[in-house]
């Protein structure tokens, strides 16, 4: 489920925040940068949810869907943000 996550449905999303932030999603791909935000968003998610899962107990159905939302959440921030220095540039 993760995997198929990370690529088909955060792949899409990744594609979309990009292409409304003014960047060619095809572009990014090809320069790595795709791979490099889904992996570092991956990274901040399963930290964010470990930090998360301290404080309180969630289901293993719960926990998936947090983590989906977290990855959802880092790849906007961090798409956003390669959007941000790609146009400094």
């Amino acid at each position: 489920m993760r995997l198929w996550s990370k690529w088909k449905k955060g792949g899409a999303l990744l594609a979309d925040v990009l292409q409304r932030q003014g960047i060619d999603p095809k572009a990014a791909a090809a320069q790595e940068s795709f791979k490099q935000i889904l992996d570092a968003a991956e990274a901040g998610a399963d930290e964010r949810l470990k930090r998360e899962a301290q404080d309180n107990a969630l289901s293993r159905d719960e926990r998936n869907t947090r983590w989906e939302a977290l990855f959802f959440e880092e790849i906007r921030s961090r798409a956003k943000a390669h959007a941000a220095e790609v146009k400094r540039r």
